[in-house]
């Protein structure tokens, strides 16, 4: 069950392609259903995904399922929400008719999707794995909120209904340990590099930064929770520090708004650049000076940006925005020696860490040790084991 799927190319699919590989060469087949493609696809483009349609492609077949669509120009929260209504909708009704041995739903928005799915698979008693990327409510209601006190029940009863929980981190996994005794079925497997950093050569003349400057490097999902303004407002302390730039590089709700402060507030040691594909990020991180990560506080404790395991392949400084020590369960931090933790959307605490590494002389060749939890092969290993758990009990 997928969000998204070609021709999108959203980073998540690149965590689970290698999935899907090994289940292929272990002789499986995989169904996906996901609904007619939109995020960043041309009119003309979705003009040929208007209807349901089949599709197979070796071991694959795709079902892609016609959901409510909106032009982009009139794009909004309402438009938006009845988007994600149809899909939840539609592709658990599809799910219906496409026959399964185990089911795979990731936590994408809204909650009435995984909710949907695992009843169904409830019902049918169909093993159902469910991977939490993020944990809703809790990512955007307060829990004394009317909001958090209705939709929590529905993020209950899907975990309650799924036969395993991955969880990404292990703050996520007692986050969720907090809605009910589900430790029983809880594994925490965290997002490998998805980017291969580290088969990424470090150029000495990288193009893309001028050499001479001292590069900070955000790039990723620019939405709300990324909280990008604090980055922006510790740039404008640095502007009497000329060889510093901070470069801003990804897509999502809030790029707009961010370019336009660049723009509108003179911020000149700052840049905005569209989103670049996942290989050509893996030059960004190897070739930054440093890498910033940035989530709002208390974020922690429902996501891990996808992101984190890139930057730390990059052996760059790191300077993670929302990394409350108070609200984490990280031990691996603790290995990261130039991992540099800001809490409170503290811009000050940003551009003061920023101003000493690039005062730092010489500059520090790290190399920060192999992190196992990680780990490319041993995760999707993991992955592969628990659904093949239930494709070996036939």
């Amino acid at each position: 069950m997928l969000f998204y799927y070609d021709p999108e190319n959203p980073t998540i699919n690149y965590l689970y392609r290698p999935l899907w590989d090994k289940l292929i060469k272990a002789g499986h087949e995989i169904n996906i259903i996901t609904p007619n493609p939109t995020r960043g696809i041309s009119l003309s483009a979705q003009e040929k995904y208007k209807k349901t349609s089949v599709e197979k492609k070796g071991a694959f077949t795709i079902h892609r399922v016609k959901c409510y669509t909106y032009h982009p120009q009139r794009f909004n929260k309402f438009k938006l929400l009845r988007r994600y209504i149809s899909v939840s909708r539609r592709l658990a009704k599809r799910l219906r008719k496409v026959k399964s041995d185990v089911v795979f739903v990731s936590s994408n928005p809204p909650l009435l999707y995984s909710y949907l799915v695992t009843k169904y698979c409830a019902r049918k008693k169909i093993p159902v794995i469910y991977n939490v990327q993020d944990i809703y409510p809790d990512n955007i209601f307060k829990e004394n909120s009317l909001a958090y006190k209705l939709f929590n029940p529905l993020q209950v009863k899907s975990l309650a209904r799924a036969s395993e929980v991955i969880a990404i981190s292990e703050t996520m996994r007692k986050t969720l340990l907090k809605k009910g005794d589900f430790n029983n079925k809880i594994s925490v497997i965290y997002n490998f590099d998805i980017s291969e950093v580290q088969k990424t050569p470090l150029v000495k003349k990288y193009t893309f930064f001028d050499p001479l400057q001292f590069n900070v490097v955000y790039a990723g999902n620019i939405g709300y929770v990324q909280d990008i303004d604090v980055i922006l407002s510790a740039a404008k302390l640095l502007v009497h520090e000329p060889r510093i730039h901070i470069h801003i590089v990804g897509e999502g709700s809030q790029a707009a708004r961010i370019a336009k402060r660049i723009h509108d507030e003179n911020i000149v040691n700052a840049t905005y650049y569209p989103p670049h594909s996942v290989e050509d990020s893996a030059e960004l991180y190897k070739n930054a000076d440093v890498n910033v990560i940035s989530i709002l506080p208390g974020i922690i404790k429902t996501a891990l940006p996808l992101k984190t395991a890139s930057c730390l392949a990059a052996q760059k400084p790191i300077i993670f925005i929302g990394l409350e020590t108070f609200y984490h369960s990280e031990e691996w931090v603790n290995e990261v020696s130039e991992l540099y933790p800001v809490n409170y959307r503290n811009y000050e605490k940003v551009a003061e860490t920023i101003e000493k590494l690039a005062n730092k002389k010489p500059k520090p060749k790290l190399k920060y040790p192999h992190i196992d939890i990680f780990d490319k092969e041993k995760n999707v290993d993991a992955y592969v084991a628990l659904i093949s758990k239930y494709l070996n009990d036939d």
